[in-house]
């Protein structure tokens, strides 16, 4: 795998691998499923054997999956099966489910279980097929009930655009689904030889002379998410009516915390947070008279892009000191710093005592150039790291950016990789001067008034070229924890 796949799976979870079959693989697929014939071994068709022993295939799976593996099951073609789950999504990483896990350390891999999906047509993007959560299998959230029925997709799924031949590679641990479409997409499933697909152990026929209870423990029945549940109160012990895993946590959920459980959620997936209708008018506006009397637009900037030519290389504008500006120009950014709305959400992201380290207005005029994307997770440093650990979050850097105009996404402007502040693998080169993205930016539309949190260390970020006539105007304030100088 390259470095860019590397990266891209392990912050992501899946991987888009372009052209794999060649024009006379897939029509002899076409025919295969045309055929009507079963797809389980051994009378599976030989057109998709090839595909679940395809030696491109073989080799990503022997870098992601440590051991031996198995194919779970039949094959199934999406769109037209009984594994469409009225498209809710499945998987996530909370609770823990070590046989579907996705773990990285020591440069070496836990891919515990794997899909493999095929696109045999051509689908484009929100067509259908598959849905994806990038980053979602290092959640350590409960997913939202409304994003796994997807009466609420969060603006966190994606249906990646594909083309005839192309293959994705999916931790199971990644929150996906499967809908309705047009196109002929075949998936087949790979497990580790550690995960129990089927319990692997047999006992004696002494077993039959058990009880129930103690049936329940030598031979229980079902898959890991399925056997029997015996419950206990330290004197007594019995198989429990309630079929649901029985897994006592010492910590319960407080409603009174002040943390809405959304935000938390989307936080710990994506490392920035999009607040809407902060500012109000009064504020808004005091802030857009400060920028016309004080900022100077002939003042080049810093050549943010350094260098980039997909960003272009011109000088990005900005107003500094803007907390020194003369009254009453300087009072909206100080109320900014002080703002409600950032100090409640401060005290959950990093708790009390942090401070205002840095401020200034971002000022870009069509044409000006983009900023290329920098920080992230690896290698660890004290400002970039981010933590979960007895349900509070830890980060010591903090931005946000205050948007004073509209921010459409043909516009440019603030981009960021969601997921990216768990990666474990460095920003490869020419993924942060967007020269290769395999589309993991993600550019992020904002209204006049709204606000963007992220996390300014560990989070991959940057900026798009502005494009719009009307001149961007954001106002970014960095926050330390207690802890950083």
């Amino acid at each position: 795998m390259t470095n860019m796949e590397n990266y891209c799976f392990d912050v992501f979870g899946y991987l888009v691998i372009r052209n794999v079959l060649t024009s006379d693989e897939i029509r002899a697929c076409g025919d295969a499923m045309g055929d009507g014939q079963a797809l389980s071994a051994p009378s599976l068709p030989p057109a998709f054997a090839r595909l679940r022993d395809h030696t491109l295939l073989a080799g990503y799976l022997d870098e992601l999956m440590v051991g031996e593996r198995e194919v779970v099951g039949a094959p199934w073609v999406i769109g037209a099966c009984e594994r469409m789950d009225n498209g809710h999504l499945v998987g996530g990483n909370e609770p823990r489910n070590v046989s579907r896990m996705y773990h990285h350390q020591n440069g070496v891999r836990f891919c515990q279980n794997m899909l493999a999906i095929w696109a045999l047509s051509d689908v484009d993007a929100g067509d259908g097929g598959v849905a994806l959560v990038p980053a979602s299998h290092r959640s350590q959230v409960q997913t939202p009930r409304e994003l796994i029925t997807r009466s609420d997709d969060m603006n966190v799924v994606r249906q990646p655009a594909l083309n005839a031949g192309d293959l994705i590679l999916c931790a199971a641990s990644t929150l996906h689904g499967f809908c309705k479409s047009q196109a002929h997409l075949l998936a087949f499933e790979y497990a580790s030889d550690s995960v129990q697909v089927t319990p692997k152990h047999k006992w004696g026929d002494w077993v039959s002379e058990l009880t129930p209870l103690q049936k329940a423990v030598f031979t229980p029945e079902g898959c890991p998410d399925t056997p029997p549940v015996i419950s206990s109160d330290g004197v007594v012990a019995q198989i429990a009516s309630d079929t649901d895993i029985l897994h006592p946590s010492i910590f319960k959920y407080d409603a009174d915390c002040g943390i809405d459980a959304r935000e938390f959620y989307l936080w710990d997936l994506c490392g920035h947070l999009v607040l809407k209708n902060v500012m109000d008018t009064a504020l808004l506006d005091a802030a857009n008279r400060a920028m016309d009397v004080c900022f100077d637009p002939g003042v080049a900037g810093d050549r943010a892009a350094k260098g980039s030519k997909a960003l272009s290389d011109t000088g990005v504008p900005s107003l500094n000191d803007i907390f020194e500006l003369p009254k009453p120009h300087c009072d909206p950014f100080r109320e900014m710093a002080v703002h409600p709305s950032v100090i409640l959400r401060l005290n959950w992201m990093m708790g009390s005592g942090f401070r205002c380290r840095d401020a200034r207005a971002i000022c870009s005029a069509e044409g000006w150039a983009g900023h290329r994307l920098h920080s992230g997770a690896d290698p660890v440093k004290p400002k970039n790291t981010y933590v979960m650990q007895n349900g509070r979050v830890y980060c010591d850097s903090i931005n946000v950016a205050w948007q004073l105009r509209d921010v459409r996404l043909s516009d440019g402007g603030f981009m960021c990789i969601p997921g990216s502040h768990k990666a474990r693998y460095p920003v490869p080169p020419e993924l942060i001067a967007s020269e290769e993205t395999m589309d993991m930016p993600t550019h992020v539309e904002m209204d006049a008034g709204d606000l963007v949190m992220f996390l300014g260390a560990a989070q991959t970020h940057g900026g798009f070229p502005w494009k719009s006539a009307v001149a961007r105007r954001a106002i970014l304030l960095g926050y330390s924890s207690r802890y950083i100088s």
